[in-house]
């Protein structure tokens, strides 16, 4: 969870603790109830949802400051796991 901002996968975070990526991913999944990739994809998206109340930031600095490098596919995420774009949930000041 601190490390969401980084690029960061799943082998990473496996051989940081010293596991295959397949195991850490059944031992992840077991704890957590959801898998790696989707677990960091709603914390970065619970991050951004509130850098995007600040309409200083560009949604690009935020796809950035969140962890992703193509601001396309945050969008995409985002719309995914709101309901809607990141340029309606800011002009909707969150209240979606």
């Amino acid at each position: 969870r601190r490390n969401y901002a980084k690029k960061i996968t799943l082998e990473e975070v496996a051989s940081y603790v010293y596991l295959s990526p397949s195991y850490f991913s059944k031992i992840f999944k077991e704890e957590m109830k959801e898998n790696f990739n989707s677990y960091l994809n709603r914390v970065r998206i619970e991050m951004s949802k509130k850098l995007l109340l600040d309409d200083t930031m560009s949604l690009i600095d935020i796809s950035n400051n969140v962890g992703y490098e193509d601001q396309s596919y945050f969008s995409k995420v985002f719309k995914k796991l709101v309901g809607v774009s990141p340029g309606k949930y800011r002009e909707s000041r969150g209240k979606v």
